[in-house]
């Protein structure tokens, strides 16, 4: 009858060690689903707040508008910002320009973003000015000559 009884008390422990088994299964999956889950809207997040980042230097440099700067600075602002913690991009840079002096060529537009510290080539200034038409940022006149849009409110839209 010994026998018995270890071969009931095996068959209990196999059973509650499957179901445990089980259990531990299923919560690894969900675990996985949801590091999955948290994944894609970490990614998501992060991509929207670099679109809000880089619509707010935009809209920033637009207006003149800089953190923590007086309107002296501003005016003195170089190609790493006033604090020296942010390199302007080749678009923030054309905004700068333009704000300062309308009615440019894209010759005279890549000179003035090279001297503000923006190294780029003349066709990455020119693509950059075609987005910039396209997304109603600058108006190019007949004569190829670029300046900022009116309302220049369009910079924040999404495409």
């Amino acid at each position: 009858m010994a026998v018995t009884d270890i071969d009931a008390s095996t068959h209990h422990f196999l059973t509650q060690l499957s179901s445990q088994a089980d259990e531990l299964r299923k919560g690894v999956e969900t675990a996985r689903r949801e590091r999955d889950e948290a994944a894609a809207r970490l990614a998501d997040l992060e991509k929207r707040l670099a679109d809000s980042m880089a619509a707010l230097r935009a809209l920033q440099v637009y207006t003149g508008e800089t953190p923590g700067a007086t309107a002296g600075d501003r005016e003195a602002d170089t190609a790493n910002g006033p604090n020296g913690t942010h390199a302007l991009s080749i678009e923030e840079a054309i905004l700068r320009v333009l704000r300062a002096n309308s009615g440019l060529t894209p010759l005279e537009i890549a000179q003035r973003v090279d001297a503000l510290g923006v190294k780029s080539s003349a066709s990455s200034v020119r693509a950059r000015l075609s987005k910039l038409v396209k997304q109603r940022t600058l108006r190019r006149d007949g004569k190829s000559r670029y300046s900022l849009a009116v309302a220049g409110s369009e910079a924040t839209q999404n495409p």
